[in-house]
């Protein structure tokens, strides 16, 4: 438990960052696009609407417990060196597996496919070297959900902005970087637009100064049931119409996502459980996060060999990369404890 945070909220944090790691999970399996099937609507309902809560919840705890320290005695130091065992570190790691991990299939796929051997191999290519390490900041990493870990530790360098930005400016600040989350998307030079999607994240930046708001500057008391519940009704309509707006192929679904994100968290948070979920389990949230996109691969090769359905195998492939991740992290924690505490971040 973080000091000055109470039981309860430590541990709805530790149960909500497990829902969100299982709703990443979601984000990165490919569901069925046939329009109005099952797959359709678990993709955009759940996929492209509720599940986008995960990333930003995720920035918003990450501001929470950062400005616990604003103010303390050489923190600056101290917490971007934390950040850097916390998160570069497992980054490095993790790029790496991730390319290691790659390379087996990518052999099958060349001979499968009668290629010259190393035709497909990422690490052969000179000009993937950036996007390995992540050093694009207008391109996902190659290990795809490490842009998230790499945008935090950007946040955590620049903290003393955070805390100045959300200090004087409060809610004209939170305002502000709520209007260019939304207007984030149509920024004309593509560079300068991705930069600021994975890169220094838009989005990330107003998640990250709401946690940082909640613990400088507080909240007037719990958020009512009847609010609660009006957000969620109304971030739920917005999911729905998005769904209309992608049927007809319509502009605008990517607003109403973006609108109905703060909703939906605020609404999730406020009715999640303070109750115990064993700590093996909660431990495992960051683990699924960082490991679920390399077992996807693997388990891809197993399903292409069995007579299941689309939605079947999508169905499959999401219980084998949480189940997958978190048998990793199990194992790692009971045999190798001091691996898994460097490749975990000490998570």
């Amino acid at each position: 438990m973080h000091p000055g945070i109470s039981h309860e909220i430590s541990q709805k944090v530790k149960n909500m960052s497990l829902l969100c790691a299982l709703l990443v999970v979601s984000i990165h399996v490919s569901w069925p696009q046939e329009p109005l099937s099952a797959g359709w609507f678990i993709c955009n309902a759940v996929k492209d609407g509720y599940a986008r809560i995960a990333v930003p919840f995720f920035f918003a705890v990450s501001g929470f417990f950062l400005a616990g320290h604003f103010g303390e005695a050489g923190w600056w130091k101290r917490e971007v060196g934390k950040r850097v065992r916390t998160l570069m570190v497992p980054f490095l790691i993790w790029s790496l597996v991730a390319l290691v991990a790659s390379v087996p299939l990518s052999i099958i796929a060349d001979f499968i496919a009668h290629r010259p051997f190393g035709t497909n191999i990422y690490i052969l290519h000179d000009s993937n070297w950036l996007r390995v390490f992540g050093l694009d900041l207008t391109d996902f990493p190659l290990h795809v959900p490490l842009w998230y870990v790499r945008c935090l530790f950007f946040f955590a360098v620049t903290g003393a902005l955070f805390d100045r930005c959300v200090r004087t400016f409060r809610y004209a600040w939170l305002g502000g970087l709520f209007l260019f989350l939304l207007a984030a998307n149509h920024i004309p030079d593509e560079n300068v637009r991705e930069f600021f999607r994975m890169g220094y994240s838009a989005s990330g930046m107003f998640y990250f100064s709401v946690g940082v708001f909640i613990r400088r500057i507080g909240l007037k008391g719990k958020v009512p049931p009847h609010v609660a519940v009006l957000c969620g009704v109304v971030g739920f309509a917005l999911v729905a119409a998005r769904l209309v707006f992608v049927y007809h192929g319509w502009r605008g679904s990517i607003m109403l996502g973006k609108l109905c994100t703060p909703l939906l968290i605020c609404f999730t948070w406020r009715f999640m459980t303070a109750r115990r979920i064993p700590d093996w389990l909660t431990a495992c949230s960051f683990p699924i996060f960082l490991m679920h996109t390399v077992v996807f691969p693997y388990f891809a090769v197993v399903l292409k060999r069995l007579a299941l359905g689309e939605l079947a195998q999508t169905g499959v492939m999401y219980v084998g990369g949480v189940v997958g991740s978190i048998v990793v992290a199990v194992l790692l924690r009971r045999f190798c404890p001091k691996v898994s505490a460097v490749v975990f971040g000490g998570r």
